[in-house]
């Protein structure tokens, strides 16, 4: 078991939490083989210093894979060829057709369900999150559209809310928008909806924050929530995409920053931003503020002791700076 603020955390949590570190943000640096579309051979997963360390077995690997209460985790069973060649082959084959058309939910579900002990015989991935630039996340992506043509998976999700903390809001307002902060993309959720957590109207006061199931792409204890105007951003070709777990993401537009001016500091630059005018409202639900920000301007201002607040999920980091 692995450490964390003094306490052993369960077994399974902590090769959860090592998986999820190297599928989304240490392979390259751990010297671990990943894919474009951010597949990783299991057996080399296995052999990876800190799940060996651990003593981790294939069983376990497949038992995270199979009870991750957000779908971290996507598996593709990739049967053994004769040849070492066309092993290769057919894993690049299918892990391509298993991220364009196949639903990989049932591309995960047939990998569980396969009776094969070898690890080798298995490609998994993060469903989302990654921050290596070498992971091309568009090439398992829903890429959402007004158009019909070609159709999406499921209908324009009617919810896009992006979780946060109290003194994360000042940095947002003052940054124009929603950066991704170390990620390839910025992460959505697609509840609670807005009739939810306001359940008397946009006059009204949110409701107490209860514990609630698990969202995936929204943190629990997340302290404002920030709605967008989907149609509003696709419309103004900000890209949205779907994970196969459910998360919206986004990485954004251009926004140019800076004055233009004669000093280095004032020069123009540009940097990939969901911009506040595609927030649709914003609202307060730990102390039952409601309503921030609402057609592009504050509607109230956070009281200063809020606002000041570090991230509680900066632990060991620079605090305050990321807003996601």
């Amino acid at each position: 078991m692995s450490a964390r603020r003094g306490r052993e955390l369960p077994r399974e949590v902590a090769i959860s939490k090592a998986m999820s570190n190297l599928l989304r943000h240490s392979a390259e640096k751990e010297k671990v083989k990943i894919s474009p579309e951010g597949y990783v051979n299991v057996a080399d997963l296995l052999a990876w210093r800190k799940l060996k360390s651990l003593k981790v077995t294939f069983p376990e690997i497949l038992d995270a894979v199979a009870n991750s209460d957000k779908k971290r985790f996507s598996l593709l069973y990739v049967p053994p060829a004769d040849q070492q060649q066309q092993q290769q082959q057919q894993q690049e084959k299918a892990a391509q057709t298993a991220s364009s058309e196949e639903k990989q939910e049932n591309a995960t579900a047939h990998a569980l369900s396969v009776k094969d002990t070898d690890p080798s015989h298995f490609l998994i991935r993060a469903t989302q999150g990654h921050s290596m630039k070498s992971v091309d996340t568009t090439l398992f992506l829903e890429k959402l559209t007004l158009k019909d043509d070609p159709p999406l998976s499921q209908p324009l999700p009617d919810t896009v809310v992006h979780g946060t903390y109290h003194g994360a809001w000042p940095l947002i307002l003052a940054s124009g928008g929603l950066k991704s902060m170390g990620r390839t993309q910025v992460h959505f959720a697609t509840g609670p909806s807005l009739d939810e957590v306001l359940p008397n109207g946009r006059q009204g006061r949110p409701t107490q924050q209860q514990k609630q199931t698990v969202i995936s792409g929204m943190r629990s204890d997340a302290q404002i929530l920030i709605y967008i105007d989907l149609k509003k951003a696709l419309a103004a070709g900000c890209p949205f995409y779907r994970s196969e777990n459910g998360v919206i993401l986004s990485e954004g537009i251009d926004v140019t920053r800076g004055a233009g001016g004669d000093d280095e500091e004032s020069a123009e630059t540009k940097e990939k931003v969901v911009p506040l005018e595609f927030f649709d409202v914003v609202v307060e639900r730990k102390v039952g503020l409601g309503i921030l920000w609402e057609n592009g301007r504050v509607v109230q201002e956070l009281p200063a002791e809020l606002a000041g607040k570090k991230n509680p999920k900066m632990r060991g980091e620079a605090k305050g700076k990321r807003n996601k």
